[in-house]
């Protein structure tokens, strides 16, 4: 029985801790397109719902990719498809987080991303090269292995967060927080 309690404990802590920044405003953070233009975050997409699906390690970068098609067809693409059953206003963006070792191949590292992306997702993709400790603290980033995703509201203020390879069920709580 105490170990019931104690585990039912931990898994409620978990779950606060990775929602802790769930109602606060999404840190300033400097990147940019990949035609090279900066675009600083969260202040370049206020005015409406956002989302912004963030990779900063290889295996978390290959789960990112698994929501570039799903993502495109719900939220980007303006027109109803058999795919799409509701035109979404918002702002998507994915980005591609570069720290440690490879900054200094950095900007090699953001052509081969761009060589790699389908034409009508590159306006869609960010890139920062620096250090990202203190996002990934105040964004409250526990798995490197996981993309994560940040649906931030007109005024930059995270209301829904989720992690990991696309799934539909994901896809659709994200909906429902762009739905207001």
């Amino acid at each position: 029985m105490k170990n019931i309690i104690v585990f039912i404990l931990i898994a409620f802590a978990s779950i606060a801790s990775a929602f802790a920044q769930k109602g606060s405003a999404f840190p300033n953070f400097p990147t940019k397109k990949l035609t090279g233009q900066t675009f600083i975050l969260p202040d370049s997409v206020k005015g409406k719902y956002s989302i912004i699906g963030i990779a900063f390690s290889k295996k978390a970068e290959e789960s990112l990719l698994t929501w570039y098609q799903p993502a495109y067809q719900t939220f980007i693409q303006k027109k109803k498809t058999m795919f799409a059953s509701e035109v979404y206003n918002v702002n998507t963006y994915f980005l591609a987080v570069i720290t440690g070792a490879n900054k200094i191949s950095g900007e090699d590292i953001v052509k081969k991303i761009k060589e790699n992306t389908q034409k009508e997702l590159q306006l869609y993709v960010l890139t920062y090269i620096g250090e990202f400790a203190s996002y990934k603290k105040t964004l409250n980033i526990t798995e490197s292995d996981e993309p994560y995703f940040f649906v931030l509201d007109e005024k930059g203020v995270i209301v829904h967060i989720t992690k990991g390879a696309y799934t539909p069920a994901k896809l659709a709580e994200i909906e429902e927080a762009v739905s207001g």
